[in-house]
């Protein structure tokens, strides 16, 4: 088995929900995989699908990293908003989908780049701090508006 990792694509939906589904599930999160965050993710150029090639030649879906490019007027920087494995080869399909961020970054020409991790989730802290990122003093609030406040605010309840 191998693992090689490709650009996200749509047509990803079914294999990739099932994977978002059950990190959600563990880290308390709202899923984060519907065909309108596809979509959106397919054209970023940074958000990634990791594959595990078995022996039989299949490619199948192992994990997906989404992330964009945020131009702020002064410098660009790649914001990633999801990392997500399922349990057969995590710990190579994290770290590959960690290295292709940076990667597409650095060919970008972006210098900055931002992960959002659930508090819950060490092992791709450790992936993360392999690849040279540290943490900083920023603690992040959040503060949801409208119809999605209710489930929100559970969801924090639930913690």
């Amino acid at each position: 088995m191998s693992i090689r990792v490709r650009p996200l694509l749509e047509a990803d939906l079914e294999p990739l929900a099932v994977i978002d589904t059950a990190y959600a599930a563990a880290h308390s999160l709202p899923p984060a995989v519907s065909l309108a965050t596809l979509r959106f993710f397919e054209r970023s150029g940074h958000s990634f699908v990791a594959e595990r090639v078995d022996d039989d030649g299949l490619a199948r879906p192992t994990g997906y990293l989404s992330a964009q490019a945020i131009w702020t007027g002064d410098s660009p920087t790649v914001h990633a908003l999801r990392l997500a494995v399922d349990d057969v080869a995590a710990a190579e399909a994290r770290v590959a989908l960690v290295r292709a961020l940076v990667k597409s970054a650095y060919d970008a020409g972006v210098y900055q780049l931002l992960f959002r991790t659930p508090g819950t989730d060490e092992s791709l802290r450790d992936a993360l701090q392999a690849e040279g990122y540290l943490p900083d003093d920023h603690v992040t609030l959040e503060l949801v508006l409208g119809s999605r406040a209710s489930e929100w605010a559970e969801r924090l309840r639930a913690r």
